[in-house]
């Protein structure tokens, strides 16, 4: 008797997560995520006033879900290679996780990571693994929320972007 007991204790909450899960899953069907643009500006590899590259991008975040944004973006610059300045581009796919999609606090904070293709003037395109950690501050005027990126693909990289700003939602 005991045996059967402890399973249907076990059995109630799973089968009750199971119903939440159908319940989440069928509400998110109902309510379609829209994708979000974003603008930006990162410095990338600054080991020393020798060498370092600064682009400015723009992309676009798609939904995964309420919890996962796919990001893609597009970026161009210059990279300084010694005494030398060169035309320099990069596109990046990234998966975000985020920790608060439905901005119950005032930051909001993600971790993601993919894959970087660059290329300076003069070279090879290289393929490159990308991790990144993703702060949202508070909204400027409920119109643009402004993030701070930090990473590492092709060096470390520090990157500044606005998105714009969705009530209820990052």
């Amino acid at each position: 008797m005991h045996g059967l007991r402890s399973r249907a204790e076990l059995a109630a909450p799973l089968s009750s997560l199971v119903a939440l899960a159908l319940v989440a899953s069928l509400a998110q069907a109902q309510t379609p995520l829209r994708p979000q643009p974003e603008l930006r500006v990162d410095v990338i590899d600054v080991r020393s006033d020798r060498s370092g590259t600064v682009q400015g991008g723009a992309g676009l975040g798609l939904p995964l879900g309420y919890y996962a944004r796919l990001g893609v973006i597009a970026a161009a610059g210059v990279t300084q290679r010694d005494d030398v300045t060169l035309g320099s581009g990069r596109l990046d796919l990234v998966t975000r996780f985020l920790f608060d999609p439905f901005r119950e606090a005032r930051w909001g904070l993600s971790v993601g990571g993919g894959m970087t293709v660059t290329y300076v003037a003069q070279e090879e395109w290289r393929e490159l693994l990308l991790v990144l950690i993703d702060l949202e501050t508070p909204p400027v005027k409920r119109r643009i929320v402004p993030a701070i990126q930090l990473g590492l693909g092709g060096g470390a990289r520090v990157g500044v972007a606005v998105r714009p700003y969705r009530q209820g939602r990052r």
